[in-house]
């Protein structure tokens, strides 16, 4: 049996898309304040753009409703999307997964990329921000933009902070562009989660490494490290 279990966040542990959604809907309550638009119609236009493309979202909302805008009122809107309080869950196995790791005497690390306000909120509302569900968390953006995955540094740290081998470690993650190329340097099991709506799962693996097994449903987990 391994001795730590080290698990990614977004269309890991939780829905990316539903985040998404939950960050539109605060936009829209904010441009209905703003310019009076009905704010389902107006989520549901974000949406649909950011199925286009996800790239400039409110830019081209602006854009579609003939909006002059400047780029400090753009970031006003990233803001309020990235300071919202989000409307999210745990997926259904997360919980029972995570206890029986925990009843098994396994370790629980949390490593995820994203811009840390976000992200701890995020935590704050899935009630793990500062508890004991797990024993260690990074938020690689508080360490700074370059500590992102897939650079080694934060895998190094968690390893540290557990005091374990690498071939002790387990990471689960979801984007084949960046959670599983620890891979190449360290001979740490690396597992992939497959998500329904999975934002990433179209990536293409950074340099070829994939991970070492995939799995469904993380009910399955603990078979495949033990």
């Amino acid at each position: 049996m391994k001795k730590a279990v080290i698990f990614d966040l977004d269309d890991t542990l939780i829905s990316e898309d539903e985040y998404i959604k939950s960050g539109y809907k605060a936009v829209a309550w904010f441009l209905k304040d703003m310019y009076g638009w009905d704010e389902r119609m107006t989520c549901r236009q974000l949406y649909d753009l950011y199925l286009e493309d996800s790239r400039n979202v409110f830019n081209r909302l602006m854009e579609a409703h003939d909006i002059r805008y400047k780029d400090n009122e753009i970031m006003e809107l990233v803001e309020v999307y990235r300071e919202h309080k989000p409307d999210i869950s745990f997926y259904p196995d997360v919980k029972p997964c995570l206890y029986a790791l925990k009843d098994r005497g396994i370790r629980l690390g949390l490593l995820s990329d994203g811009y840390a306000v976000a992200q701890r909120k995020k935590l704050t509302v899935l009630g793990v921000n500062g508890k004991k569900i797990f024993d260690k968390i990074i938020i690689t953006d508080e360490l700074g933009r370059d500590y992102w995955k897939p650079d080694p540094r934060p895998f190094i740290m968690m390893k540290e902070a557990f005091h374990i081998d690498w071939k002790d470690m387990v990471y689960v993650g979801d984007n084949p562009e960046k959670d599983f190329f620890i891979g190449r340097d360290f001979p740490i099991m690396t597992i992939r989660i497959m998500r329904e709506k999975s934002v990433y799962k179209d990536r293409l693996y950074k340099e070829g490494y994939r991970e070492s097994a995939r799995l469904n449903s993380l009910a399955d987990l603990i078979k495949v490290i033990s």
